[in-house]
């Protein structure tokens, strides 16, 4: 189950304009989802609003503090300003409980290979995320996975991580896809050529005596 996170919102006044509302250092936002029956209009202190995204993921639940009740949600999109990038709207996602819902659960890699370390290949992450349908209780933070044994040409598919992942949820992609691969490290014709030259032995001519 992944951890929870508390933010504090406030019931928004849709009387007061979204730019109003961000000049007052709030972020409006939206809760919807098949658990409601409309969707809540809310409003976000920008700087909690920023303070959490630096921690959480898609696939983290989120409490929303009303003071008097709490909405567990999902974050579903997040809108940022294109030159400070600060956040300027978000929506928030409640799913309907006991139906599966698709969302993306970050990939991690720990440890460092011996293909990388011993034989000086390369690591290749190809995927960051993993597309999965999957209850809402089940939902994980993210996934993780000790690359330290692979070793160069070896690679870490889909099929790898099947214990990893909850026991009713389904992977939105193929078995074979590969996640993690080692690769030989290829060095160009021009390091080639520079390396040869830099390992030829130096000319020293001999002087003749006269």
């Amino acid at each position: 189950m992944a951890r929870k996170y508390n933010l504090e919102v406030v019931e928004r006044d849709l009387k007061k304009k979204a730019n109003v509302l961000r000049a007052e250092g709030f972020v409006p936002a939206e809760v919807y989802g098949p658990a409601l029956k409309e969707n809540k209009h809310i409003a976000i202190a920008e700087k909690e609003m920023s303070r959490m995204l630096e921690k959480i993921t898609e696939a983290s639940l989120i409490d929303l503090d009303f003071g008097n009740e709490k909405i567990t949600v999902f974050l579903k999109t997040i809108q940022r300003h294109k030159v400070s990038d600060k956040p300027i709207h978000a929506d928030f996602y409640i799913p309907a409980e006991g139906r599966k819902m698709t969302l993306n659960i970050p990939f991690e890699v720990e440890g460092d290979p011996i293909g990388v370390t011993r034989d000086n290949g390369v690591m290749e992450v190809v995927l960051f995320e993993i597309p999965v349908e999957i209850l809402p209780k089940d939902v994980i933070e993210e996934i993780r996975i000790d690359v330290s044994n692979l070793e160069i040409n070896q690679h870490i598919t889909v099929a790898d991580i099947a214990e990893l992942i909850p026991e009713n949820a389904k992977v939105l992609l193929d078995e074979d896809e590969v996640l993690v691969t080692i690769n030989k490290k290829v060095v160009s014709v021009e390091d080639e050529e520079t390396g040869e030259e830099s390992a030829e032995p130096e000319v020293i001519e001999e002087k003749t005596e006269e």
